[in-house]
């Protein structure tokens, strides 16, 4: 299975979508372990697109602040109005409500050639494993995959909801162009999937296992799936 996209994307200025109207909180999308990132227009009640620049603040594993204008009544990420799309050259979500990371980052390094991924932190992808496979913990995982020394990637943040739920951001890239899926709320894969995942003794075929951690279409889109250049 190839890693790269077939995407035709357009040139898009920089704007700024919410899922909820409200003021930006923590910022998601690069390849920290505590944040995810995605854009795109929403179904619930959105504002129109601003120039205000996505926060850069990527560098803490928990926060629980002061509830966010964008999302009030919420501290953790648990509704789509925590979520906010920024569509730039780097695009972006930000997570206004708050998360805790339950693992370090998996950070896999993969060729496009050979198809073949390596990590240097095998004890995350297990922590990873186990925590999808238990699918009870509230909290993120982040799963990267960088391609080719940054010449593509895939990354996926989850957030877990405690019943084998889950919010879920998935952001592709290769080149030019990227992609991410629709945002929003969707059901795990069941837990024999993650078990078995976690039993295999070759790496890759753990990797291969990470690249799809839900099923089905998402029960509640918060930000629809979207291209961009990069």
């Amino acid at each position: 299975m190839r890693l790269y996209l077939d995407l035709t994307a357009t040139t898009l200025l920089a704007v700024t979508l919410t899922a909820c109207p409200g003021t930006d909180k923590t910022t998601a999308g690069d390849t920290d372990a505590s944040t995810t990132g995605t854009t795109g227009p929403t179904t619930g009640p959105t504002t129109g697109p601003s120039t205000e620049p996505p926060s850069t603040d990527t560098d803490t594993d928990t926060d629980t602040g002061e509830p966010s204008a964008l999302c009030p009544d919420h501290t953790a990420a648990d509704a789509c109005c925590c979520f906010e799309a920024h569509v730039s050259l780097s695009s972006t979500v930000e997570n206004v409500c708050g998360t805790t990371s339950l693992c370090p980052a998996v950070e896999f390094e993969c060729s496009e050639i050979d198809q073949t991924c390596t990590t240097a932190d095998e004890a995350a992808v297990d922590c990873v494993l186990e925590a999808l496979a238990a699918g009870t913990m509230i909290g993120s995982l982040t799963i990267h995959y960088d391609i080719d020394n940054s010449y593509g990637q895939r990354k996926i943040d989850v957030y877990l909801q405690g019943d084998r739920k889950a919010y879920v951001a998935h952001k592709e890239e290769l080149d030019a162009s990227g992609y991410f899926e629709p945002i929003g709320l969707y059901d795990l894969r069941e837990a024999a999937h993650f078990d078995a995942c976690r039993a295999e003794p070759d790496l890759q075929a753990k990797a291969e296992c990470l690249k799809t951690v839900v099923e089905g279409e998402a029960s509640e889109v918060c930000i629809e799936s979207f291209g961009y250049e990069t």
